[in-house]
Order: C-alpha cells, then sequence, then structure tokens
C-alpha cells in the first residue's frame, strides 16, 4: 500500500463498487429468467442476488430509522454505542434529542421536513451530538428517504459516522475511504507480486473466518484455495504480474477458509501499479456466491421435479401471463387433451379456444375474463367439452390459481386441467340408473301401498283375534274379533292396558310372556281354558316379537285341537297298555337328524329308562348281543341300500347283565317328494317263546329219541341177523385160514373178506349206536343218498323177508342237503318201515320206490312210494295228528313225530296220492342254511 496513494485507492475501491454494483444488476437479470451476458473463465454458472445480506444490526456503522416526525424507530448496536445509551432507550426518543446545539437542532429540523416531504430524497450535513455521560462529538448524517411501492416517502434512514472536526482536506477523503473500507459488505484484498495478503477489510475476514492477524503476510494461493484449483488459478496470477493476461472481468472460483469451509466467490480484478508503471499486485473485490449457488441448484432441481411432475400426472398443468395472452408453460397432456402440439400454444395462446365445443365455449370465456380482471373468488371453471377433429369429445375440468409479485400484483396463472371424460360417463350411467331406480321406487312404492292395504284388509278380516301391544301391555291396535277368546267382560279400546282386561286366572302367564318375548325376542304360547255360554273351550295366545317395542299376539280357538289331544293321549296310553302286555315295543329312527324315538315299552324291553339312556343308532347297537352285533348291522345296511322290509332275531343284554330274546321288524317310509327320511318298526320281546321253543325242542329230542329206540326193538331181528351173517362168515373165513396157513398156502384174499365183514359189521353197529343216543339237534351238510343206503341197510333183512323189491331213483346233480341226519334218517326209517308194513299183506308186487330230484333253486325232494292199499280217504287228513293210526298197534306217533323233525331242519313233509295202488309220501329239504 506504501506505493498507492489513499485517494488512488478511494477511486479503485468507489470502481470496484461500480462494477460490484453492475454485477449484481447482472445477476438480478438471471433471476428474472434472462441468459446472462458472459460467464467467468471457468465456467461458474451466475448467480443471483436475494434478500439483504444480514440485518441493520449486524453493520458495522451506526444506522437508525426514523418516522416521519424523527422519532427513533429503531437504533442499531453501533449507533447506540456511539452515543452512549443503552439500545432500548432510543427507541422513542427524537433525533432532535441527540443534537447538542440550538443552531444545528434548526438545520436538522429543515432537512428533516424537506426529506419528509419529498423535496429531498437523500442529504448529508454535520452535527455535533450530546452522549448520555454529556461528551460532545463531531458526526456526519447520512439522510435517504424510504419509500413504499407508490414511490411514498414512509420513512427516514440515518448513517451516522463519528468524524474530527479539525481534520480538512487530504485527510478528510483519507477517512472517508477507511470508512468505506470498513463498511463495504464485500471482500476486498490485496496481493502483492509474492502471493501474499497485505490488505484485506473486515468483511473478508469474516468470509474467511479468521482474524486479520492470521491472514496478512500469509500465501494467498497455499493458504485460502483449495487443492483442486489453487495451480489453475496461481498460473493465472503470475500471468497477470508478468504482464501476459489481462485481467477478467468477472471471475469464479471456490476459496477454503481458516476452518476448512469451501466457498464460492465471484471476484472483479484489477492490477496495482508503483509510479514507475511496474505490477506490484492485485486488488480484488469479491462475493460470496455460495448460497446463490445453492439457491440455484436447488431452483435447476426444483424446474426438474416439476416437469417430471407435469410429465407423469394424468394432469394437464399451464402457466400464463395474467392476461391469458401468453403461454409460459404447458404439460405434455395437451396434446392429448386438444389434439393439438404444445408448440402451437406457445406460438398462438388463443388457439386452444376454437376447439371449445360451441354450447360451452361462452361461459368459459365469461369466466376466464372475470379472473382477468382479478376475481378469483372461484378457482374452478365450468366443465367444458374438447371438440377433436374425429369428432369424439373429452370433458375437462379447470382450474386456476393466481401468482402475485411484493406489490400484490398478479403476474402469472397458474392452472391445472383434468380429464374427466370417464367421470362424465359414469355420471351418466348413474344418472340413468338413478332415473331406474327412481322408477322401480315408484312401482314398489305403489306396490307397497297395494299390498299395505290388503295387510290392513287381512288384518281385519283374520277369522283370529290380533292384538298389538307395546311392553307394558297397552294396546296400540287390534281386530276385534272374538273378544270373548281373551275378556270376560268388557270391550277392547286402544290405550288401555290388556292387564287390565284379562281374567284374573290368565293374566299373569301374559304379562310374563310379554316380558319375555320383549327381553328375549322369541316367540311364546299359551294354551288356557275359558268357559264361553255354558259350554268349555280352549284358545291359544301365540306371543312373538312384531316391531320394535311392539309385540303381536294372535288368540285362536283350539278347543277341536285340544279335544283332539286330550283324545291321542288316551289313545297313546291304551296303545302303551297293549304295547306292555304284548310285550311289543314301537320306535322311529329320523335319518335325517339320526335320532331314535323308543316308545315305554321299548325301554321296558332293553330294561333302562328314559332318564339313564340316550336311544340313538350307536348306543342301540352296544346293547346287542357281541355275537349277533355284526348281522345286525349287516341287515340294516342292506335295509337302507336297498330298500325292503325286514324281519330278525337277535339277543340283547341287559345293563343288569340278563340276555334277553327279540323279534324286530323294520321297514323305509319316504316323504311326499320320495326321499327316504325315516326307519320305524316294532321289537317283540320273545325270551318266553324262544324257552317254549327250547323246551319244544327238548322234548321232541326226547321223543325222536324214544321212537328210534322203538324202532331198533321191531328191527332186532333183523339186525340180529345182520349181525350174525357177517360174524359166521368171519368165523367160516378164519377156519378156513388156519387150514391154508398149515399148508403153507396164501391167505390174503381171505384176510380182505374178513377185513370186509368186519367193516359191514362196524357200520352196523355205529348206525345202531347213533340211533339209541339222546343227543340235541345238529344241523349239518350231508348227501341224501347216503343216508337212504344206510337206513336201507338197517331194515335189508326185513326187505328180503317180505319179499320187497327196492328201487332208488337219483339225479345225482342235487342230493347235498343242510339238516340234522340222524333224525332225517329216523324219518326215512320211520316211511321205510311204513312202507314194508303196508306191502306185507299185498298179493300184489311188492315194490319200495325212493327219489331223489330237486325242488327248485334250494330243496331237494325226497319222494317214498310204496304198492299197498294206500291210506283211506278219510283218514287223510288225520295222517299227521298224533296218537292217531290205521295199524294195528301201533302209537300214532310216527308221522307226527315225522313231520317234527322235518320242519326243525327247514323242510316239509306231505302225503300224496297216487292215481294207482299204494301211498307216496314227499320230503322236503334244504340245500343250505335259512340265511345264505
Amino acid at each position: 500500500m506504501s506505493h498507492a496513494t489513499t485517494s488512488e485507492l478511494l477511486d479503485e475501491v468507489t470502481r470496484l463498487r461500480r462494477h460490484v454494483g453492475e454485477l449484481e444488476q447482472e445477476y438480478r437479470r438471471i433471476d428474472a429468467g434472462a441468459e446472462p451476458a458472459t460467464r467467468g473463465p471457468v465456467g461458474g454458472a451466475s448467480y443471483q442476488t436475494g434478500r439483504e445480506h444480514s440485518l441493520l444490526d449486524a453493520l458495522p456503522c451506526a444506522v437508525c430509522e426514523c418516522d416521519l416526525s424523527g422519532a427513533i424507530l429503531f437504533a442499531n448496536t453501533s449507533f447506540a454505542e456511539l452515543h452512549g445509551y443503552p439500545q432500548i432507550e432510543l427507541k422513542g426518543r427524537t433525533f432532535a434529542d441527540l443534537v447538542a446545539d440550538e443552531w444545528d437542532r434548526a438545520a436538522y429540523r429543515t432537512v428533516q421536513e424537506q426529506l419528509a416531504g419529498g423535496q429531498l430524497s437523500s442529504h448529508t450535513q454535520e452535527l455535533v451530538h450530546c452522549r448520555q455521560d454529556g461528551k460532545r462529538i463531531s458526526v456526519e448524517v447520512k439522510w435517504r428517504c424510504k419509500r413504499d411501492a407508490s414511490d411514498a416517502v414512509t420513512g427516514l434512514l440515518a448513517v451516522v459516522n463519528k468524524v474530527s472536526r479539525t481534520v480538512t482536506g487530504g485527510g478528510q477523503e483519507i477517512d472517508l475511504a477507511g470508512q468505506y473500507f470498513r463498511l463495504v459488505r464485500e471482500m476486498i484484498l490485496v496481493i502483492d507480486a509474492e502471493q501474499k495478503i497485505t490488505l484485506i477489510n473486515p468483511h473478508g475476514c469474516r468470509l474467511l473466518e479468521a482474524d486479520e492477524s492470521e491472514i496478512i503476510g500469509k500465501n494467498w494461493f497455499d493458504h485460502f484455495l483449495p487443492d483442486t484449483n489453487r495451480r489453475d488459478v496461481k498460473t493465472l496470477f503470475n500471468q497477470l504480474m508478468q504482464g501476459e493476461n489481462k485481467p477478467v472481468e468477472f471471475f469464479e472460483n471456490d476459496i477454503q477458509t481458516a476452518t476448512g469451509r469451501v466457498k464460492r466467490v465471484a471476484w472483479h480484478n484489477s492490477i496495482l501499479r508503483d509510479d514507475a508503471n511496474n505490477i506490484i499486485g492485485t486488488l480484488s473485490v469479491g462475493i460470496d456466491i455460495t448460497e446463490r449457488l445453492e439457491e440455484q441448484q436447488a431452483l435447476r432441481e426444483s424446474k426438474q421435479i416439476f416437469q417430471q411432475i407435469s410429465e407423469h400426472v394424468n394432469e394437464m398443468l399451464w402457466v400464463s401471463s395474467a392476461d391469458l395472452q401468453k403461454v409460459y408453460y404447458i404439460s405434455p397432456k395437451y396434446e392429448e387433451f386438444w389434439g393439438l402440439t404444445c408448440q402451437s400454444a406457445y406460438d398462438d395462446a388463443t388457439l386452444w379456444i376454437q376447439r371449445i365445443h360451441p354450447d360451452d365455449r361462452e361461459r368459459l370465456m365469461q369466466s376466464m375474463n372475470r379472473k382477468i380482471q382479478g376475481d378469483f373468488s372461484e378457482t374452478e371453471f365450468p366443465q367444458f367439452r374438447v371438440v377433436h377433429p374425429d369428432g369424439s369429445f373429452r370433458w375437462l375440468e379447470a382450474r386456476s390459481f393466481p401468482v402475485y409479485n411484493e406489490q400484490q400484483e398478479v403476474t402469472r396463472l397458474v392452472g391445472i386441467i383434468e380429464d374427466i371424460t370417464q367421470r362424465k360417463l359414469d355420471e351418466d350411467a348413474i344418472l340413468k340408473e338413478n332415473e331406474v331406480l327412481e322408477d322401480r321406487v315408484r312401482r314398489r312404492t305403489a306396490e307397497l301401498a297395494r299390498k299395505t292395504a290388503q295387510l290392513k284388509a287381512l288384518f281385519q278380516g283374520l277369522p283370529d283375534l290380533v292384538l298389538v301391544v307395546d311392553r307394558r301391555g297397552e294396546i296400540i291396535n287390534f281386530n276385534n274379533r272374538h273378544p270373548e277368546y281373551l275378556l270376560s267382560d268388557g270391550d277392547l279400546t286402544s290405550g288401555n292396558r290388556l292387564w287390565d282386561l284379562l281374567p284374573e286366572e290368565i293374566r299373569l302367564p301374559f304379562m310374563e310372556a310379554v316380558q319375555r318375548v320383549h327381553t328375549d325376542w322369541r316367540r311364546e304360547s299359551i294354551d288356557y281354558p275359558l268357559t264361553m255360554k255354558g259350554e268349555q273351550r280352549w284358545c291359544r295366545a301365540r306371543v312373538q316379537p312384531y316391531l320394535q317395542d311392539e309385540i303381536l299376539i294372535i288368540v285362536e280357538d283350539i278347543s277341536e285341537q285340544k279335544f283332539a289331544e286330550i283324545e291321542l293321549n288316551r289313545t297313546h296310553e291304551k296303545l302303551s297298555e297293549a304295547q306292555r302286555l304284548a310285550h311289543i315295543g314301537s320306535w322311529d329312527w329320523n335319518l335325517t337328524d339320526g335320532t331314535l324315538w323308543w316308545s315305554e315299552e321299548v325301554y321296558r324291553i332293553f330294561g333302562v329308562t328314559p332318564a339313564s339312556f340316550n336311544p340313538g343308532p350307536a348306543t342301540f347297537l352296544e346293547t346287542i348281543h357281541p355275537d349277533d352285533r355284526s348281522r345286525v348291522e349287516y341287515i340294516v345296511d342292506q335295509v337302507l341300500k336297498y330298500d325292503f322290509p325286514y324281519s330278525i332275531e337277535f339277543r340283547i343284554v341287559r345293563p343288569s347283565g340278563a340276555v334277553r330274546y327279540v323279534h324286530e321288524r323294520g321297514t323305509l317310509r319316504r316323504n311326499a317328494a320320495g326321499k327316504i327320511v325315516s326307519m320305524q318298526g316294532t321289537v317283540q320281546d320273545i325270551t318266553e317263546r324262544q324257552e317254549a321253543i327250547r323246551k319244544t325242542q327238548e322234548y321232541r329230542d326226547i321223543l325222536a329219541h324214544a321212537s328210534r329206540l322203538s324202532v331198533m326193538g321191531e328191527l332186532t331181528a333183523g339186525i340180529s341177523h345182520e349181525l350174525n351173517q357177517p360174524l359166521t362168515a368171519i368165523a367160516n373165513y378164519s377156519s378156513a385160514m388156519k387150514t391154508r396157513i398149515e399148508q403153507g398156502q396164501d391167505v390174503s384174499d381171505l384176510v380182505r373178506r374178513i377185513e370186509a365183514l368186519s367193516h359191514r359189521s362196524g357200520d352196523i353197529v355205529r348206525r345202531l349206536r347213533l340211533m339209541s343216543e339222546k343227543r340235541p339237534q345238529e344241523l349239518i351238510r350231508f348227501n341224501i343218498l347216503d343216508s337212504i343206503r344206510s337206513t336201507l341197510q338197517l331194515i335189508e333183512y326185513e326187505l328180503r323177508q317180505k319179499q320187497i323189491n327196492v328201487q332208488l331213483v337219483s339225479d345225482s346233480r342235487m342230493s347235498v342237503v343242510y339238516a340234522d341226519r340222524v333224525q332225517i334218517e329216523q324219518v326215512l326209517s320211520n316211511l321205510f318201515i311204513n312202507a314194508m308194513d303196508a306191502m306185507s299183506e299185498s298179493p300184489l308186487s311188492r315194490r319200495l320206490t325212493i327219489k331223489v330230484a330237486p325242488a327248485g333253486e334250494f330243496m331237494v325232494r325226497v319222494t317214498v312210494s310204496d304198492t299197498g292199499p294206500g291210506v283211506p280217504d278219510d283218514f287223510v287228513g288225520q295222517l299227521f295228528t298224533p296218537f292217531t293210526t290205521t295199524k294195528e298197534g301201533g302209537l300214532g306217533i310216527g308221522l307226527s313225530l315225522s313231520r317234527s323233525l322235518v320242519e326243525a331242519s327247514g323242510g316239509k313233509i306231505s302225503f300224496s296220492p297216487k292215481s294207482d295202488s299204494g301211498a307216496s309220501f314227499d320230503v322236503f329239504l334244504p340245500c343250505r342254511k335259512m340265511d345264505e
């Protein structure tokens, strides 16, 4: 600085300040949307100016703000310190109070009136002020007017600097330059040819975040430039120092503060020269544009975001001038909605109006004109249609919003347009549907009115008494039919309490029923007797929910039904007694829900009570004897599958362990639609009958045994002969064997004969033993031909004696029967002996004919015929009657016992008269078990 005068420095700073102002104006143009005039050498983006850099309180100079009367509205810290007052005490004082001398005070008032009246816009005057401590100070006051948007003066702003009245001439210039150097809001920096900092103002220290002592003397490039641009900027500086380049008007680069933060600064540079015109350094004025760049980046990002949103939303966005004569932005949806290009809207801002439907254009233009005139009470435009060249149209809905400047003037209109074509179609469809629904409602209302009238007529025409009461029993409505069903005397009247009109004996049941229906919301029924005209009648009141807090009561005469129920109960009691006497109970199995009903007698038969036993399919099967259970299950399954009635006998086991025999019958029942709904039947206790059958069987077995012994007595001679003959032959063969053995001859043929005769004698003895045994019935499968031959062998001697010829005719395809073999052979023996006795005195040819042939699919018939005199016609009906006979000395039990034995095996025996002489008996025997 020693090489440049103070006046030269002041001139340079002033020139730099002017360039800075021009720079700010340039950035204001950038903010307004114009392209910048120039750019720096490093390609830095233009920046904007905005709000003030700091509040008045942060200014290093003394500043105060006054109203038009001179009252102080605000004084910053420097102003308060200059005058020695606390800052808060200055507010409200007049500026004139601070002026020490009366002549200075008069001069101040003159300037103040001219500034307030608008004759002056600014003025500078020197005054002597009085501090609070009484000291006098000389100050320079620079006045400026504050104006509003209409350019009217609204206040006064004063910048006060302390001055020395003794300094004049060049010293005054130096003082003014120093004040400017300290107060300016830009960084002023002087760098010498050795790259060191020789001068920096206070704002520059704040920008570099260091004290002046920490900055002066340091290498600017090494300490305050980041590594990224240090080399390039240093090279440029060296070129300036060597005179190779001229200083750049505008230059941007990053600097690095003492704390390491990086900031962006815009520079205006000038070269400093000495008296010999040698370059000795640079003087630079820098503005911190970091925040401006950040705001520019945020603005660019916001613009990109806005563009992305506008291009991808379903609505159309537009921005125009306040008079709608210029379009600043329109989103691509415009081409879809209008069928025109976006560029056409930029070229002609009124072209879009031509596509508006003629019926909608006038209303839309009226709304637009109101908004152009500043009426934004309604943001929405009327809905309108846009007609496309192909004749189709779209329904659109638009909204607009004003954009104001700082003077609250509308500068832009921003709008959103939505395609509501589908909504309109849906609304039209809904309107049509509503019309259909309204028509349907009208028809249904008319129908409801008609049905209401019908119900009212039906209500009045019902043959039963109908009442509507509330929960307190108050009568709301009634049809006045047969009031005698309820009332002993008195008339039904709306508003009366029903309880007050009822006879005492039914009053309490009615009250309780109505309360239960109101609480539980379910039906109740009350049956009660009445004496009407000396005759006992029965009535039934059905109490049921009706409407909210209303109960419906229907009273009907059920005398006939009640009397029928009484008679039915009596009949049921008689039936139960009859079932008890006959040991027959009835049951009903509901196949729909699986429930099983038993009559009282069924419970008695099974030895249980309704309280201790719950009948059902599973519990019923558990009562059946284990040996019979599977058979019963099988029968029931077959009945359900093939639908046939069944009859079955089985055993049950009572809880006491007693075994009972029962006979059950059952059949399926169908409903009106033909669907099987239940199985009904009876069950009878046949234990006593089974015991009687057992005893009858036992007696029959005893009788059969006695009969067999009797037959053996009659056949004693023949049996003895049959046994003696083989025994005699065995003795003779034994003697012959002895002789042959002594002679050394072969005796093997004699051994075979003796063996055969021994087997024959054994068979005779074995048959005699079977016939003489006392044994129970035993049903087995056997060949009836073998039994016939065995029986004939027993009477072979008698047949020869009586010269009876035996003829056996058999169809061998079916000769196996299922019966008791011993008993059937006893029957055959009786029939054969009767035939021999009948033919013993016959002079004709004596012939016993035995035929075996099938009789149907499951039976075998054995026919025994003789050639005797036959049976007298008057005796045929008594043939099987016990103790009836035509044989002299006979007991008359042979045929009756034979029939009993055959029937016990499941067969039958019958007499068949012959066309010629003799008698014929047919024995039918089953081929298999009855249940196979």
